[in-house]
């Protein structure tokens, strides 16, 4: 029973983790640090963009087939910028996020472990 019990907490945990609640895409927004601010992306918006201008850093929702140094630039209307742009959700954030899921996780798994000792 205790076993059952430990697989079924150790799954309902990773679904928690791993999985995303709806198809839409959340993207952090902003053009200052530190970056808290994410909202829900339009439908034809299927990309978060992080770009790199001289003076500030902007966060934002951006369509992935514009992910080009010439249309942002264009947009931007500066030449002097670094471009990335991802398709998950808060990804153009701090690198941070992804390695607290995985702390997250790998302590619960040990919470667990540390329960069935007992």
């Amino acid at each position: 029973m205790k076993c059952f019990l430990a697989i079924a907490l150790i799954t309902v945990c990773l679904l928690a983790l791993f999985c995303s609640s709806g198809s839409a895409l959340k993207c952090y927004t902003c053009s200052s640090f530190p970056c808290n601010a994410n909202k829900t992306c339009s439908p034809d918006q299927d990309a978060c963009m992080k770009v790199d201008l001289v003076s500030r850093i902007e966060r934002t929702c951006w369509k992935y087939s514009d992910c080009d140094v010439d249309i942002v630039a264009k947009y931007y209307a500066t030449e002097n910028l670094k471009l990335s742009c991802c398709q998950k959700d808060l990804c153009n954030g701090s690198p941070m996020i992804g390695g607290s899921k995985l702390v997250l996780g790998l302590a619960s798994l040990l919470a667990v472990f540390q329960m069935l000792s007992f």
